[in-house]
């Protein structure tokens, strides 16, 4: 029994081990290969000492070879048997014997053909070996050549043997590539091959047909120090495997043992694989012994190498048919999952709104909703519609985000994987975009389907453009995709249009219907997690889900979510948030981080196009981490903790409730703890957005977050920050001013707007001088002076405008019109306000703009007055009022009106109203 610390890892995790270092790291995989690789091809030692008695003949030479030959194990007979033979016989004769077995790996041989063959000159060997179709390959030797055929050279490290035989060269010949067989008989160098196609190979105790083989004691421990020298070139930064060596005590050991000694310089990682179990006497001397203190070592046992390579060539196969970034879902991974325990915490974390993954997929004790078995049926009909003559290949649930899309895809991709054996099913990790060269790449087989399966589908559209076209070119109708997508990004994104014929069907998430809910409840009931609902009769618990997730859909985002914490806890939602703001605090910065995120998270709406909730660059840049270190320290712990969601680069709290309740909690408990939180993520959007040019969406919303900031204290500390950041940028200047108004801090607006307009002409973005002036206007009206107001909207007017940015100041014109004419009743002012609305009335505002137009409307109503509907004249009377206003402006404002121009017109060739 192994007591003294050493954790033996089993087969099935060293395959995932080695496919993992031959598919995902960059270093090479070297092989060190002893006599367990050839078990059943070729004669063990046991074989081989019967065999040299047997040879002997002479029955006194017999009871002497008995007599000398009595070690207590295998391998120590098998040395003094080689012994017994240079003393009585020669090394020829021992080289002799060493054919006779080899050979024996040809069992269709007859005994005279290979005796006679084991007499043969080396050019006749050379030729038996490489012609000869009677060659037997066992499971493991036949995998490894196959393996080795597999690997790219710049994964393939060379294989280093204590064989005799060529079974490996056979191998890996059969398999259709090159060997490059070294033999070292006495001392010599490891090198590798010229051609660099070829697998090198490297027999260490000699080889079959060629020079001396080493058997003795006195032979194996001989000094070898050109091998020990080139045994560090050779090796360093490799991952050393080592299968079927059972690591005697000789000169190449030794050499293997002082290399691992030094790893922590050669950052090489050594692998060694037991076929016995693994106990304390494995461990009490020799190599194993040694290999205990060393560093980057591991130990694997029961390790068949007649499974192993199989089963190591069927994972590889398996990774390397999909492209980088991808992960094949079938059967051995689903049986793999199945093999746990349903988890009943996982459920409830599932419940609680954390994202799911495939333990959760495959737990029973989530249920699958009616969403589940449309898109399967929707699936199934792309797929079954393969040799129609449309072509469409694309399925896409889309929904509001928490509505149960994210689980129902992975459910579906579950049951496909399980059900259909005509599907390779492939799912794209995060961040993995669609190659579709590497896509085109996967072998097309008769009767076969590849369903390519991507979360966040919003994010692939522009790859789908490429990939699409191409598979149909190409005749590649085997080819299909399912997606889920957010209902805002497939919106703002247009794939109806972009993918045309290929999109087969959008499949639109509707909410919970009836069964559903009855499903969610059972699978709550069942888990000890209904907490509030409980309270609530039986039979009335579904109904109150479905309703309230119902009334809620489409009105916010995570209705289903929403619905489940609102049953669940209720007014106890506050202390769930404390709990889990506690419980992340135990790791360092992923209070921090979740807080940023919860920030953003609450402040986003989907009706602007350029708003994002936060992107794991810019939370690197506020952490200072590296965005690797991001995604392994912080997001994967808040995704298990806190329910963390991802979509693409996109970082959310699970529900803006959640979101929402961190950040109330935080402002009640440490009042000082969010704005230097604000100050870090607008400032590290800001230092990653171009100096000039429109940042990124991800970018712009955190950079310009203080307008979305419905706290004072925060929203100027956000401005603050951005323009502190890049003092240059007009833009941040205006939200300062837009922040510091609506905080009623009026004298801090203007000075803040004076040093704007001193600063003027170092302003990098000069585009942006019409929503300053803008503000600057409403700042002035906010201030009573409708005047001021009127004019910086006239100056706003005067700029080269587009028709969206005319509309919005004409909209803003009429506020100080009407403040003026009811301050004076001057008939120019209302005459003005006239023409605004009829200019207004003969374009197209939004919603909101309708909003402040029938407003102004209504006071041309109540006044008497109607709209002026000839647009020049409506030009005319609001040209009139800011030319009235003009000598009396003030001081401050005059540079920018001659700088903007007297006439408010739109210029010549711009586009009029109905265009």
């Amino acid at each position: 029994m192994n007591t003294i610390g050493i954790k033996a890892g089993e087969e099935k995790a060293l395959i995932y081990r080695l496919r993992s270092l031959l598919t995902e790291r960059s270093r090479p995989v070297a092989f060190i290969v002893g006599s367990g690789i050839s078990a059943g091809a070729v004669d063990g030692v046991r074989a081989i000492v019967a065999s040299m008695r047997t040879m002997i003949g002479d029955p006194g030479e017999i009871a002497l070879f008995d007599g000398q030959v009595t070690g207590p194990s295998d391998a120590e007979k098998y040395q003094q048997a080689a012994d017994f033979a240079l003393e009585f016989r020669d090394q020829d004769w021992l080289n002799l014997v060493i054919r006779q077995a080899v050979l024996g790996a040809c069992p269709d041989l007859t005994p005279e053909e290979r005796s006679r063959l084991a007499r043969a000159d080396e050019k006749e060997l050379e030729t038996f070996e490489r012609n000869s179709p009677l060659w037997r390959l066992n499971p493991a030797t036949q995998a490894l050549g196959r393996l080795l055929q597999l690997l790219p050279r710049e994964r393939r490290g060379p294989v280093i043997t204590t064989n005799f035989d060529p079974l490996l060269e056979i191998a890996v010949r059969r398999a259709g590539a090159r060997a490059s067989w070294q033999q070292i008989d006495l001392d010599g160098k490891l090198s590798r091959g010229e051609d660099e196609d070829a697998v090198d190979i490297a027999h260490v105790h000699g080889y079959w047909r060629q020079g001396d083989t080493l058997h003795t004691v006195h032979q194996l421990q001989k000094p070898r120090p050109q091998l020990h020298g080139s045994l560090r070139g050779s090796l360093s930064g490799h991952a050393v495997v080592v299968v079927g060596y059972s690591g005697w005590d000789d000169a190449f050991s030794r050499s293997l043992r002082e290399f691992v000694r030094e790893q922590d310089m050669q950052r090489t990682d050594l692998i060694w694989c037991s076929y016995d179990p693994l106990t304390d006497d494995s461990f009490s001397s020799g190599l194993l012994g040694e290999l205990l203190e060393a560093p980057r070592r591991s130990f694997y046992q029961g390790i068949d190498a007649n499974r192993l390579f199989p089963g190591l060539v069927d994972s590889y196969v398996a990774a390397v048919e999909c492209p980088h970034g991808w992960r094949r879902i079938d059967r051995t991974l689903l049986d793999d999952l199945g093999t746990r325990t349903p988890g009943e915490a996982e459920a409830v974390a599932f419940f609680d709104g954390a994202q799911p993954d495939w333990p959760e997929a495959v737990n029973p004790r989530i249920p699958r909703l009616s969403l589940v078995g449309e898109l399967t049926e929707a699936v199934g009909r792309c797929l079954d519609d393969a040799d129609g003559d449309g072509d469409g290949r694309i399925v896409a649930a889309v929904g509001p985000m928490g509505e149960g899309k994210s689980m129902a895809l992975r459910q579906v991709t579950v049951d496909l994987a399980r059900t259909r054996d005509d599907v390779t099913v492939l799912w794209r990790e995060r961040g993995t975009s669609v190659d579709p060269e590497a896509v085109l790449a996967i072998p097309q087989r008769a009767g076969q389907h590849v369903l390519l399966v991507s979360d966040d589908g919003s994010q692939v559209i522009e790859d789908l453009k490429r990939l699409m076209p191409l598979a149909k070119a190409q005749g590649r109708t085997d080819i299909h995709v399912l997606l889920a997508a957010q209902e805002w990004e497939w919106r703002n994104r247009r794939p109806w249009q972009d993918l045309g014929g290929f999109l087969a069907d959008t499949v639109k998430v509707h909410g919970l219907l009836e069964q559903d809910g009855e499903d969610i409840v059972t699978a709550w009931r069942d888990s000890g997690a209904l907490r509030e609902l409980a309270k609530t009769p039986e039979r009335q618990r579904a109904r109150k889900l479905v309703d309230l997730s119902q009334a809620t859909f489409g009105q916010q985002e995570s209705s289903l979510v929403g619905a489940m914490l609102t049953l669940r806890y209720g007014p106890l939602l506050g202390e769930h948030v404390e709990e889990l703001l506690r419980r992340i605090e135990r790791h360092p910065m992923l209070r921090e981080a979740f807080l940023m995120i919860s920030v953003l998270h609450a402040a986003f709406h989907d009706k602007d196009r350029r708003i994002r909730p936060l992107s794991l660059r810019i939370l690197a840049q506020a952490l200072e981490m590296k965005q690797k270190d991001i995604e392994m320290r912080v997001e994967d712990t808040l995704r298990k903790e806190a329910g963390l969601s991802d979509h693409g680069e996109n970082l959310w709290v699970r529900h803006v409730s959640i979101a929402e309740a961190a950040l109330r909690i935080s402002r009640e408990q440490r009042p000082d703890e969010l704005v230097p939180l604000i100050r870090k993520v607008v400032g590290a959007a800001v230092r990653l957005s171009p100096a000039t040019s429109s940042p990124d969406h991800d970018l712009y919303s955190a950079a310009y977050l203080s307008s979305r900031l419905g706290i004072a204290e925060e929203s100027v500390a956000a401005a603050e920050t951005a323009v502190a950041v890049a003092p240059a940028r007009l833009s941040y200047r205006t939200s300062l001013v837009a922040a510091l108004r609506i905080a009623k801090r009026l004298q801090e607006a203007d000075k803040a707007v004076e040093r704007a307009v001193k600063e003027m002409p170092s302003m990098t973005d000069p585009e942006s001088k019409f929503g300053f002036l803008l503000e600057w206007g409403t700042l002035a009206g906010q201030d009573h002076r409708p005047e001021s107001n009127a004019l910086l909207i006239g100056a706003a007017l005067a700029l080269p405008l587009e028709e969206h940015q005319r509309v919005y100041a004409l909209v803003n014109m009429g506020v100080p019109l009407r403040k003026l004419h009811e301050q004076s009743a001057d008939p120019m002012y209302l005459e003005a306000l006239r023409g605004v609305v009829g200019l207004l009335q003969a374009r197209q505002p939004s919603r909101q703009q309708k909003n402040y137009l029938r407003r102004h409307a209504a006071y041309l109503t109540r006044c008497g007055a109607t709209p002026l509907a000839v647009e020049d004249d409506a030009w005319d009377t609001l040209q009139a009022a800011i030319d009235k206003l003009r000598p009396n402006a003030h001081p401050t404002l005059v540079p920018h009106l001659k700088s903007a121009g007297a006439s408010v017109r739109p210029p010549k060739g711009a586009p009029a109203p109905s265009e």
